[in-house]
């Protein structure tokens, strides 16, 4: 494998989840009445001027570097082999992002939770496909490592992950559909997002470890 690529690679694991948390964050900070206790972080893509367009953005930047993370991750446990399906699902994950903000939202997404038009709903279906994808990626990223002894440690974190990955997202999709829970969408949200987002900068300084050490 390229020395370069998977430099690039963890590069991208440990970057990715530090940029998007500032970008949410900062945006977050300064637009007027948002919260992030309430308000999902689409609404930020709906924001008229540079800073709407700054967030999307800034999301098909976070999605490029989750499918370049996927390639090396993919590399990296068993040198290559076994199944696909957990980088594979990253990718999609990223590309889910893609989606997400090329569809964006409009004023406080109300294209997608109101009155609900073509962008909308395929702003939620990526938004669904890049959650989704994300959360459910670490049970066969699991198995993966069942068979790469330098990555055995990481099995039952991986696992627990998973776990805590896919809760606030079910919550989330139901409350959507069915009784919604406005004053804790925001909070359910980012936890669906924060998980995910541990693992992966977890599992990409585990590779920088075995990189630096030759291993």
């Amino acid at each position: 494998m390229d020395k370069n690529i998977n430099s690039y690679s963890i590069l991208a694991g440990l970057v990715a989840p530090i940029f998007y948390i500032v970008l949410v964050s900062v945006l977050g900070l300064v637009e007027p009445n948002f919260s992030h206790k309430t308000d999902m972080m689409s609404i930020l893509g709906g924001v008229k001027g540079i800073r709407g367009l700054v967030f999307n953005v800034g999301v098909v930047i976070t999605g490029l570097l989750l499918i370049v993370f996927a390639y090396g991750l993919h590399q990296n446990i068993n040198k290559g082999a076994g199944s696909k399906i957990g980088p594979i699902l990253i990718v999609l994950a990223g590309l889910g992002l893609f989606g997400s903000a090329i569809f964006s939202c409009n004023t406080n997404c109300l294209n997608v939770i109101e009155t609900r038009t073509t962008n909308g709903i395929l702003h939620m279906i990526s938004a669904f496909v890049a959650g989704s994808c994300l959360a459910i990626s670490p049970f066969f990223i699991f198995f993966r490592m069942k068979k790469d002894p330098l990555w055995k440690k990481y099995r039952s974190f991986t696992l627990a992950i998973g776990v805590l990955s896919n809760l606030p997202g079910i919550v989330l999709w139901v409350s959507i559909f069915t009784v919604r829970i406005p004053e804790w969408e925001g909070v359910i949200q980012r936890l669906g997002l924060l998980f995910p987002f541990i693992w992966i900068f977890t599992l990409s300084l585990r590779q920088l470890v075995l990189k630096t050490s030759g291993r």
